[in-house]
């Protein structure tokens, strides 16, 4: 199967999420069933509809998902192998294991195995949409309907149309072998859940080759005095790259956070801390107002992105010492965290002024 693999340099959003999915996948069937799940992730790639077909190794069934709200007319789909979907089948009607044996080597799901499966599919859904409401805004996904898959054959609307992002695992369902499945969605839609573009290892070179000259204008950049400790809690990219330039003009010493990290109040006293606000994304506000009430030592620059007059009064209500709205450049952003530093180095005055 001719398929490009993604990188988790450029993907780490979205591995971030699919990691989380493929958690709730066990979790679900194995709360369901009352047998153990394993799954061990795989390689994540991009590949057109027809070579992932073509290239399954056996048949498959197919659950496929829905997907709503700003996702609407997109699906979600999970295909294990027939013998799988036959033992989560017949674990989830309490069928004597040697007839799930028996089962399993015919290698044909039908009648009450069939309609079991559309119980186990309808509950992992439900399990994966929890996943994707806590970290997707405005999303919902909902089971639709499975049937089975077989290589080169026709998939009908059981996965998403053009070109596929697919997650392989590695799933073992109680103690029978290990099998390779799949979650699968469209390259849309997973550079939607990655917050940008997806790169492949054929685009490393020209990646690198980018922060080449990223690197050169920011050494070009004099490096100013250290003033303070500026904590980032970035989700896209991009803007860290102009973050970092602009720690470097206005004497900021740059501590990144993880996309899903959440301020602790207390471990940023007197430090720069730097929200950075997608579009859709509204908890970051409740996380500004939470640091100013426990310290009004603490400093809150929020970057909104596409910012809204709505959005701008949400940010002065949750009492940030500087707003910015993105895209911006780099020089503006430094205007920012230096008037936010000088303002924090006025003198107080004292009781004799």
């Amino acid at each position: 199967m001719a398929a490009s693999i993604l990188t988790s340099e450029s993907c780490g959003d979205l591995f971030d999420l699919l990691t989380q999915l493929n958690e709730a996948t066990a979790d679900t069937i194995k709360s369901l069933i009352g047998r153990d799940i394993a799954v061990t992730g795989g390689d994540t790639v991009r590949v057109p509809r027809d070579e992932f077909v073509s290239g399954l190794k056996g048949a498959y069934v197919v659950a496929q998902g829905d997907l709503e709200k700003d996702f609407a007319g997109r699906r979600l789909s999970v295909l294990v192998t027939v013998p799988d979907a036959i033992a989560m089948s017949g674990m989830l009607m309490m069928t004597p294991d040697d007839t799930i044996q028996q089962r399993r080597a015919a290698g044909v799901i039908e009648g009450e195995d069939a309609e079991a499966f559309g119980e186990v599919a309808s509950v992992l859904f439900n399990g994966l949409g929890t996943v994707l409401r806590d970290e997707v805004p405005n999303i919902d996904v909902k089971f639709k309907e499975h049937g089975q898959l077989k290589p080169g054959g026709n998939p009908g609307t059981l996965l998403p149309e053009g070109k596929l992002v697919v997650q392989s695992f590695q799933l073992r369902v109680d103690e029978f072998p290990e099998t390779k499945a799949f979650l699968v969605t469209d390259q849309v839609t997973a550079k939607t859940w990655n917050h940008g573009a997806l790169a492949d290892e054929s685009e490393s070179a020209a990646a690198e080759e980018t922060t080449k000259v990223e690197d050169e204008g920011f050494d070009g950049i004099p490096a100013a005095p250290i003033r303070g400790v500026l904590a980032a809690f970035v989700a896209l990219p991009e803007v860290y790259r102009i973050l970092r330039q602009s720690c470097r003009r206005v004497g900021l010493e740059l501590q990144r956070h993880g996309r899903h990290e959440i301020p602790n109040p207390a471990a940023h006293r007197d430090q720069v801390v730097l929200l950075d606000i997608p579009a859709g994304e509204d908890r970051q506000f409740d996380w500004c107002k939470r640091i100013k009430d426990f310290s009004t030592t603490t400093k809150v620059v929020l970057l909104i992105h596409h910012p809204s007059r709505n959005r701008v009064t949400q940010a002065f209500l949750s009492k940030a010492d500087a707003i910015v709205g993105l895209p911006c450049q780099e020089q503006q952003l430094s205007q920012k965290l230096a008037a936010v530093l000088e303002k924090d180095e006025e003198p107080v005055p004292s009781d004799d002024d």
